[in-house]
């Protein structure tokens, strides 16, 4: 035990070294498993390393934030990473206009894309920023004269279809956004959240947009999933966008079967409100090229079956790739530094964006 006394540097790097070295063989197939890992490459601590700089340690963030309370909601942070989970079922699916990618698979616009996807540590959330931290949905609204679903009213009723028009940002006052880790960075970053509101959680997908609680209503401390904050309230547009998640999860038609019931219930629930499907924000080219599974192919597939919702009238269908995708179609790689996320500064792409994707309609 002398060389401990003598190199206490030594040991305590040995030791560290062991410790991160656990750590990435406990959490390599669970929170750090959606870090690239070669076994022969890559010792095991560099996962926890990279967890890290990530944001995730142990599946919690590094940085929980609180948030202020207003309109029956708290602000609150959600511990965990976003993880991806299961395989992708894509065999003989095809896109359109597209080259074949692996086991069948056709992607839209011609390019056969292999990209991959990471994480990112956010805060969960439906709140709106402001001086004093998150606020969330408004609760002072009467219900009872917005003929909602809450008070047995009727959808009014649209004809013809309409097209884009720039917008300014009090066109949001009614909105709300619900996705993933995606949507959480509009949520912090765009400056939207003082305008909207946002149903926002990492690791959401189509699959639990309505079973998971994770909304916390102000003063009972209850939590509410997205259906029961929306039974709560009557919004003028709702933004959808989901479906990073579930790649690596069932099929196209699985997810679009569910997608479309979605859809529906929004409808029901939100019986005057827009409904912005919006397109699955797709991936960088070098993660393109190493992931059989989540790449841009299969998002260019799914969000042709997204597209197809769109009716004009009620649903419409937009793409923030259009705005922050490179000449191949892949996610621009200055624009990111996961090659999944965007970085904090081009949210006002996307937010610019949605200022030149607005629809405004009267009753007919």
């Amino acid at each position: 035990m002398k060389w401990i006394k003598k190199c206490p540097v030594l040991f305590l790097l040995a030791v560290s070294g062991l410790l991160l070295t656990a750590a990435g063989l406990a959490g390599k197939n669970s929170v750090y498993k959606e870090y690239a890992y070669n076994f022969t490459t890559t010792p095991l601590l560099a996962l926890p390393l990279e967890g890290l700089e990530g944001g995730a340690l142990s599946g919690k963030l590094s940085a929980p934030r609180k948030g202020a309370e207003k309109n029956g909601f708290e602000g609150q942070s959600i511990e965990g990473i976003e993880e991806i989970e299961g395989t992708a079922n894509t065999e003989g699916i095809a896109g359109t206009e597209g080259a074949a990618n692996t086991e069948g698979i056709a992607g839209p616009e011609g390019a056969a894309n292999t990209e991959g996807i990471a994480s990112i540590a956010g805060i969960a959330g439906m709140e709106k920023r402001k001086e004093t931290g998150l606020t969330a949905v408004d609760n002072d609204t009467d219900d009872g004269d917005k003929k909602g679903v809450n008070s047995g009213g009727k959808a009014a009723q649209y004809s013809g279809t309409y097209e884009f028009e720039p917008v300014t940002e009090d066109y949001f006052a009614d909105a709300v956004f619900i996705g993933d880790s995606r949507t959480v960075g509009l949520f912090e970053y765009s400056g939207l959240a003082e305008q909207a509101d946002f149903f926002a959680k990492i690791s959401l997908t189509i699959y639990d947009v309505f079973t998971d609680p994770f909304i916390k209503e102000e003063g009972t401390g209850k939590k509410l999933t997205v259906e029961d904050a929306l039974m709560k309230k009557q919004y003028g547009k709702v933004y959808l966008m989901l479906g990073i998640n579930e790649l690596g999860t069932g099929t196209v038609d699985t997810f679009m079967q569910e997608y479309v019931r979605v859809t529906e219930k929004l409808q029901q629930l939100q019986p005057e409100a827009i409904i912005f499907v919006e397109g699955i924000m797709r991936v960088t080219g070098a993660k393109n090229e190493a992931d059989p599974i989540f790449n841009n192919t299969n998002i260019n597939i799914r969000n042709e079956a997204i597209a197809r919702l769109a009716d004009n009238n009620r649903i419409f269908y937009i793409d923030v790739n259009e705005a922050v995708c490179d000449e191949q179609g892949n996610l621009r790689e200055e624009y990111t530094t996961d090659e999944i996320h965007l970085k904090a500064q081009y949210y006002q792409v996307w937010k610019q964006f949605l200022m030149e994707h607005g629809i405004q309609r009267d009753a007919g």
